[in-house]
């Protein structure tokens, strides 16, 4: 670029950082050609951790670009149909996006603009298409779905431990809809199950009035002398009874947590999402506001036995722990949730049992990182008022200490030690793991355990914010 080129553009780069991201987004679009608007909309998308949305606006600033970051654009193959997509889905957003924006200026008009609750409007309209939907397979009831069984096979799959599951199932189990079996994957060769690997589905037993005649269907050849039968039928009653049983263990977790908290279990589901500071989660989805109402007192008794059981011996760190089962069959998923961090691999996974649910790469602060057991003490939405501040939209405080679990507007410092003791984590991550566990998750730092493999969901789980877990009365100073 010219000098005079260049003096201009600092100009208006002064100009930009007055104004809001959604001023930027809006202004791009009446302006494509304004390349310094595309650099400083590029550099939000870029704080939020949204790379290839960044790497988007960066091609189109071009030199702009080049002459503040001193480097040319460069956009990795992964990333081009990425781009590409959401290039084009934002062509057919556009006129949703404009009638938001319309919807906005009313709501200013009206005197609202600087409502608290504004921008919680907006995030709810973001967050609502991330509500997990349990879609029934083809035939199948929702009642059948609640009955029907899934286990994990506990032991190497060989025919003798397939047997002895199938036998278990047969006789110690009651079937009442489906029952399958199948093998889930590990995580990179450690003992932790990876809950987002697509199991292997081994077997499968359809219930009929009479027990004898039983329909029993083998879908692997390791696991029968026999020639397989087409699995997609029990791979489909698996994908819906995941979508099922990860809301399940958000809703058991919960209960959990509110009991260890308080004493008690909580009698209304609306107790599990009351305001800041006892927003143990911030929505209940549909489908868990149902199992509340029907299952609550047969929770409240089976949880509390756990919480009282667990309280005598320690949970595992390594991933050598065993789910309530019998024998040769293991219940994925029915242990509440806890969190461990790994400073040594810069992960965070939430696991149930010996199944990480996710794992993700977080920013550590080395030896400043304390290690030992701590709880979630505090959750809380947007801390300092701010969504895009040092501390990201979300944040987790641990035992009422000045550490914390939050997000981060330094997204390169994900998998390094630059923070001053606390957990940082992506924007989409630190969300995500906000409406997945509840105020009173257990949280183990320590070095060693885990997997450097990342594990997240295709389609991150959210709910629509039914809490209101903001607290702007407060000053945070965490550890960052």
């Amino acid at each position: 670029m010219k000098p005079k080129d260049l003096k201009d553009s600092e100009e208006q780069l002064q100009l930009f950082f007055k104004q809001d991201p959604l001023y930027l987004k809006k202004y791009v679009k009446e302006h494509p050609n304004n390349k310094m608007a595309w650099y400083l909309l590029g550099r939000d998308y870029e704080a939020q951790g949204k790379k290839g949305k960044a790497l988007y606006c960066y091609a189109q600033a071009g030199e702009v670009y080049e002459a503040y970051e001193n480097q040319k654009v460069a956009l990795p193959p992964e990333e081009i149909e990425p781009i590409h997509r959401w290039g084009t889905e934002r062509q057919k957003n556009r006129r949703k996006r404009l009638v938001r924006l319309m919807a906005a200026g009313l709501l200013a008009f009206a005197g609202v603009l600087f409502a608290p609750e504004l921008g919680r409007i907006f995030e709810k309209t973001e967050e609502s298409a991330r509500t997990p939907v349990i879609v029934l397979p083809e035939g199948m009831t929702s009642s059948e779905l609640q009955e029907t069984k899934v286990y994990y096979l506990a032991g190497e799959k060989s025919q003798a431990n397939v047997g002895a599951a199938l036998q278990e199932m047969l006789l110690r189990e009651r079937i009442s809809s489906y029952a399958i079996l199948a093998r889930g994957i590990p995580l990179d060769g450690t003992a932790w199950i990876s809950w987002l690997k697509k199991p292997e589905t081994l077997l499968s037993v359809e219930a009929k009035a009479n027990a004898a005649q039983q329909q029993i269907n083998y879908h692997d050849a390791a696991a029968c002398s026999c020639q397989p039968t087409d699995p997609q039928k029990a791979d489909s009653i698996v994908a819906a009874w995941m979508t099922k049983q990860e809301q399940d263990l958000v809703l058991r977790s919960a209960v959990a947590a509110y009991i260890r908290r308080t004493g008690q279990a909580p009698a209304q589901a609306s107790q599990l999402t009351e305001a800041y500071p006892n927003n143990v989660l911030p929505g209940l989805t549909p489908y868990m506001k149902e199992t509340f109402d029907r299952d609550k007192e047969a929770l409240a008794a089976e949880l509390s036995a756990w919480l009282k059981q667990a309280g005598a011996q320690p949970a595992a760190a390594d991933g050598n722990s065993v789910p309530p089962g019998t024998g040769n069959l293991t219940k994925p998923l029915t242990e509440p949730m806890r969190i461990i961090v790994d400073k040594q691999a810069h992960r965070l996974s939430v696991v149930s049992g010996n199944i990480v649910v996710r794992n993700y790469p977080v920013g550590l602060g080395a030896d400043r990182t304390p290690e030992g057991s701590f709880v979630i003490s505090e959750k809380v939405r947007n801390p300092n008022g701010k969504s895009n501040g040092e501390f990201g939209s979300r944040g987790m405080t641990l035992s009422d200490t000045n550490y914390a679990i939050h997000g981060t507007n330094r997204p390169s410092s994900i998998g390094k030690d630059e923070s001053l003791g606390c957990i940082r984590m992506a924007k989409e991550d630190v969300e995500e793991l906000f409406d997945l566990v509840p105020l009173g998750t257990t949280v183990t730092i320590g070095k060693g355990g885990l997997s450097k493999e990342e594990s997240r969901s295709p389609e991150p789980y959210g709910v629509p914010p039914q809490s209101v877990d903001t607290n702007p009365g407060k000053k945070y100073n965490w550890l960052n």
